[in-house]
């Protein structure tokens, strides 16, 4: 079994960070550039930099944000970075790298992170959510990540309004909340937590919707434990306590009715120490065997 320091990327919209995490989910020499829209080579090249600085890294994690396909090591779409599409393959980068590479959804990679590390500690079955620009989930079952050959418990782009087709993503995100207030979302949550009735007014139907794909999730996989993340998750009650309401709605007996829903502990290293835990279960069992 190779175990080490695992080289962890996280592939985002608007940030490309790497970070050496040990086995034990120790964050080290983190760096965090800008991701440039048009510029799919950056990643090799912070990679090849993060790399030149020690060479006893067993491996390479990229956190994707969106769906992957796990068989091929792509990204089957890449929505907020359109100039990367068909540019980020495990494959490529191991051939470039000279390292093995492998790739994952970001979601997936944050839910290993909080159930290892973070929040989701003890529980068997857990789910994970995610809402800031928009609505990913991951899920813990029986202690390992579940996914098939693509990426599983894509909520944000379930429809949740069939007169208009709206999906969860449309309505339960960050994204949501500015679009109806027309101001950035931690604002609409400081005045929601201030009391303003406009502010509760909006931050709720948001949560609610949220909500919706929660008990959804919830009612596919039954998890003991929901981990909300994300940058909506800063509202704390604002947002968990519309999704514990929902879940409470369901009738006593029902896999909602007993779910815990807490807050995600890991911030923006939850997926980087995910990476370490997405490396560790990827190795055969025994080397011996």
């Amino acid at each position: 079994m190779t175990t080490g320091p695992v080289l962890a990327c996280d592939l985002g919209g608007t940030r490309l960070r790497v970070a050496r995490v040990e086995a034990d989910g120790a964050v080290r020499d983190k760096q965090v550039i800008p991701t440039p829209p048009d510029d799919p080579g950056a990643l090799s090249r912070l990679l090849r930099r993060a790399l030149d600085t020690s060479k006893d890294f067993v491996g390479i994690v990229i956190g994707v944000p969106g769906p992957i396909d796990y068989e091929g090591g792509t990204p089957l779409r890449l929505p907020n970075l359109p100039g990367w599409e068909g540019h980020v393959s495990a494959r490529g980068l191991s051939e470039e790298l000279d390292i093995a590479v492998l790739l994952a959804n970001d979601a997936d990679l944050a839910a290993l992170g909080e159930h290892r590390y973070g929040a989701g500690q003890g529980s068997r079955d857990m789910a994970y959510v995610t809402t800031s620009t928009g609505v990913g989930a991951g899920v813990i079952i029986d202690g390992r990540l579940l996914h098939g050959r693509l990426s599983l418990a894509e909520i944000g782009h379930t429809i949740i309004d069939r007169a208009t087709g709206d999906t969860v993503e449309y309505l339960g995100s960050g994204t949501a909340l500015a679009r109806l207030a027309g101001e950035d979302p931690g604002s609409v949550a400081a005045r929601a937590a201030a009391g303003e009735p406009d502010a509760v007014r909006l931050f709720a139907g948001v949560a609610g919707d949220l909500a919706i794909g929660v008990f959804n999730l919830v009612h596919c996989f039954t998890p003991d434990t929901v981990v909300i993340g994300g940058g909506m998750s800063q509202a704390g009650e604002l947002i968990l306590g519309p999704v514990r309401a929902a879940l409470t709605r369901c009738a006593d007996g029902c896999p909602a009715s007993r779910v815990k829903v807490v807050r995600a502990q890991g911030g923006d290293d939850a997926g980087l120490r995910g990476a370490a835990a997405y490396w560790a279960d990827a190795q055969p069992a025994s080397s011996s065997e």
